[in-house]
C-alpha cells in the first residue's frame, strides 16, 4: 500500500492530545510498582527544585505553580513542571512487520495514533521516552528525551515510517536489547509472528519495571469473500495455503484469533504485564484509557 495512503491522518490533533493527556495524567502518575523486580530511583514531573517543562493547568494544580507570563501570553493557565524522583524512562515498541498493513491498512494508523498519544502524555508528566519501530530487526528509533520539545521529532518518525514490504516478520526480541531494566514499556502490535511473539515479549519482561502490550486487530478482515477456492499468503513468510471460503472457513479462522489472544492474555497474567486487546474499530481514547485504568491493578 502506498506511504501516503498509509500515513494519511495519522496523528491525533492537538487538541485531542490534550485532553487525553490531561486524563491519562492521573493513571500514569504514581503508578505502583509491580511485585517483579525492586523498585528503582526515577525522574519525573512533581514537586524538585528544578524546573523541568510547561504544560496546561488541570484541575487540582497548585495555584503557586502557575506560570502568569506564559498564562498571560497564550490565553489559558499554564503551570510550572519540576523533576521529582519518581518517574523515568519509556520505551513505546511500534511493530512496522508487513502484517500490520494488511487489509487497508487501519491497523498501522491505529497503531500509531496511540503510539504518538502515549508520547505525548508522558512527555506531559515529564518522563523520557523513546519510540522504537520493528520489524525482523530495529528500523527506527527516536532516542530518549524528556520535555515538550521532544515531541516534534517523534511525530517526524511517525509520519515517515510505514510497515515494511512483504517478507517482513515480528522480532520483538530485537528491542529488548536496547532496554537497560529501569525502564517501562509498551509495544503496540498485532503480535502476528512465531509464537505469538512470546519468547520477545518475555525477554522484555525481563528488562522493564513495567510491562504493556495491546494487540491490534482488524474484526473487518474477518468478513466472508465470495464462495470457492482461497489462496491465502503470510505476508511475513510468504506461505501460502489454499482453502474453501465457506462458513467454516470463516468460523476457523476466528477460533484462530481467539486462541491467539488468549495465549496472549495468559502470558501477561503469568508475568503481570499489563495487557488489552483491541478491535480498532473502536475509537483509541477509551480503549486506551480502560488500559490504562486496568494496568493499575496488576
Amino acid at each position: 500500500m502506498a506511504t501516503g495512503v498509509l500515513n494519511a491522518g495519522l496523528i491525533p490533533a492537538q487538541a485531542e492530545l490534550r485532553s487525553f493527556a490531561r486524563v491519562a495524567s492521573h493513571l500514569l502518575a504514581e503508578h505502583p510498582t509491580p511485585a517483579l523486580g525492586a523498585r528503582t530511583v526515577k525522574r519525573r514531573a512533581g514537586q524538585g527544585l528544578q524546573h523541568l517543562d510547561h504544560r496546561d493547568y488541570v484541575p487540582g494544580d497548585e495555584v503557586r505553580h502557575i506560570d502568569w507570563r506564559q498564562t498571560a501570553r497564550l490565553q489559558r493557565p499554564i503551570v510550572r513542571q519540576f523533576e521529582a524522583e519518581t518517574s523515568g524512562d519509556w520505551f513505546l515498541l511500534l511493530d512496522a512487520s508487513s502484517s500490520m498493513a494488511v487489509g487497508n491498512g487501519e491497523k498501522w494508523r491505529a497503531a500509531v495514533r496511540v503510539t504518538a498519544a502515549m508520547a505525548y502524555a508522558l512527555l506531559e508528566l515529564g518522563h523520557r521516552v523513546a519510540v522504537v519501530a520493528f520489524a525482523g530487526d530495529v528500523v527506527d528509533a527516536v532516542p530518549p528525551g524528556r520535555g515538550a520539545r521532544h515531541f516534534p521529532p517523534i511525530v517526524r518518525s511517525l509520519q515517515r515510517l510505514q510497515p515494511s514490504p512483504e517478507g517482513a516478520a515480528s522480532n520483538l526480541a530485537a528491542c529488548a536489547r536496547r532496554i537497560a531494566g529501569t525502564a517501562s514499556a509498551l509495544v503496540v502490535s498485532d503480535f502476528l509472528g512465531p509464537s505469538d511473539l512470546l519468547p520477545g515479549l518475555a525477554a522484555l519482561r525481563q528488562r522493564c519495571v513495567l510491562l504493556h502490550a495491546i494487540e491490534v486487530h482488524d474484526e473487518q478482515r474477518f468478513e466472508l469473500p465470495e464462495p470457492g477456492p482461497l489462496e491465502l499468503r503470510d505476508v511475513e513468510t510468504g506461505a501460502t495455503l489454499v482453502c474453501d471460503a465457506d462458513a467454516a472457513a470463516l468460523s476457523a479462522a476466528r477460533k484462530a484469533q481467539q486462541d491467539h489472544v488468549s495465549r496472549l492474555g495468559l502470558f501477561a497474567s503469568r508475568t503481570a504485564t499489563a495487557f488489552t486487546t483491541w478491535d480498532v474499530a473502536r475509537a483509541w481514547q477509551p480503549m486506551l484509557l480502560d488500559h490504562l485504568v486496568r494496568a493499575r491493578t496488576v
